[in-house]
């Protein structure tokens, strides 16, 4: 059986939620994500979340796990085909989403979240915002008038991005200013996978 080591608010999240989007059988091994000490005395392979287990075969990295999975468990479902139309778009929203729009994200969480010295930081952390911004206009314009990034179905790119946008939304990065990105996470949200990947540990 799949296991996954799951903490509340950190990328765990992604792969509860596709797992939940296949219908795989899998085993939570909850933990706490402390900001502080964010793995101070817990037995985490890696040192970070998520960690999945597929018997004895071990995998870190939120974006390769979605990957692995699909590989090995998707039968085709959540990713264009080789060679289809949609994989070029697929793959770039799939790597972007890490790549290049979780970069403000997580800059403005270390400076602002994190850092504690907010006014020694506070052109740092204007700077990720407007960069923040920037992704959030290019995630804009992709999705207008679209269900999904990539296809007419739901795929592994809206899973990786699906995440990137609600820990921005969380954080007050993202608002009405974009309002087909918004809709778009609603939308996602909506999805039973995702509700019970974002209530688990947290009930």
């Amino acid at each position: 059986m799949l296991r996954l080591y799951f903490a509340p608010l950190t990328r765990s999240i992604r792969i509860k939620w596709l797992l939940e989007e296949l219908d795989l059988e899998h085993e939570i091994i909850p933990k706490q994500f402390d900001r502080v000490a964010p793995y101070a005395g817990q037995d985490v392979p890696f040192g970070r979340y998520p960690v999945l287990y597929d018997g004895d075969t071990a995998l870190s990295e939120s974006g390769a796990i979605v990957q692995y999975v699909l590989e090995k468990f998707g039968n085709g479902r959540l990713q264009p085909a080789i060679g289809s139309p949609e994989r070029a778009t697929y793959l770039y929203w799939f790597h972007y989403s890490e790549a290049s729009a979780a970069v403000p994200i997580n800059q403005y969480v270390g400076l602002a979240v994190y850092g504690g010295e907010t006014d020694k930081y506070a052109d740092m952390i204007e700077r990720a915002r407007q960069n923040a911004d920037q992704v959030f206009d290019k995630v804009e314009t992709a999705i207008k008038g679209r269900s999904f990034l990539a296809g007419d179905r739901l795929s592994g790119a809206d899973i990786m991005m699906g995440f990137t946008l609600w820990s921005a939304r969380m954080l007050k990065l993202l608002d009405e200013r974009h309002p087909e990105t918004l809709r778009y996470l609603n939308a996602l949200k909506a999805r039973p996978a995702l509700a019970k990947a974002l209530a688990e540990g947290r009930s």
